[in-house]
């Protein structure tokens, strides 16, 4: 019988010192929500980049044609941009890590999913990972009330980001726009919804107090 000799006994009876990771404060932990999203977000960007890879020797081929292969195509697109976009709304922000102008652009302009909310961004240059993250959970708690289409203007400014929703008409929960003013996060908070309990945690880390200002047709957020 093979007797495994326990490595943290074994180094101490030799008088090494076994390695143990430093003790974190609650301000340094891992944010294990924002790691996970992108986890999430890599693992599935590689079977749709496959299948995008596939659609399109297929259609060099000739062996696939027609409207068919075009819906895919449109899918695997639509599908794509939706994870970039989580991956950054959801995902990890280190320090120092960007997002290039031609993503944002990328993410933020018309689709192929039919989205009838249009997204004037006039971004120039990169916008740190950490600034896009909350622009992007923004934009997704104003997507939310914007149910039947409407148009968004993101403008920076030099304490921080203006973003106003402007339609017609409005789909507007106050108790989900409240937990951005910092009110409780409902037990019963919908998983369509989880962004803006992400949003509200990305505010309360910034010096500047949210400003919310609404009316029948628009939204304003300042923050």
């Amino acid at each position: 019988m093979t007797v495994h000799e326990d490595p943290i006994r074994a180094a101490a009876a030799s008088g090494i010192a076994p390695h143990r990771a430093p003790e974190l404060g609650p301000d340094q932990a891992p944010d294990l929500v924002a790691l996970a999203g992108s986890r999430m977000a890599h693992d599935l960007n590689n079977p749709i980049g496959a299948i995008a890879n596939g659609v399109e020797l297929l259609g060099l081929t000739g062996q696939a044609e027609g409207p068919e292969l075009a819906l895919i195509t449109e899918s695997v697109e639509n599908a794509r941009r939706r994870i970039k976009g989580f991956r950054i709304a959801f995902g990890a922000a280190a320090p120092g890590q960007t997002v290039s102008a031609e993503d944002i652009r990328a993410l933020t302009a018309p689709g192929p999913d039919g989205r009838r909310i249009e997204i004037d961004w006039p971004v120039t240059g990169p916008v740190p990972r950490q600034e896009a993250k909350a622009v992007f959970l923004a934009l997704m708690c104003l997507e939310s009330a914007l149910a039947w289409g409407g148009r968004v203007a993101v403008r920076a400014a030099s304490d921080g980001w203006r973003i106003v929703a402007s339609a017609e008409r409005m789909r507007v929960d106050p108790g989900l726009w409240h937990i951005l003013e910092g009110g409780p996060v409902p037990a019963d908070l919908p998983p369509n919804a989880v962004h803006f309990a992400l949003f509200a945690r990305e505010l309360a880390k910034r010096p500047r107090p949210v400003a919310i200002t609404g009316s029948d047709t628009a939204i304003e957020i300042g923050f």
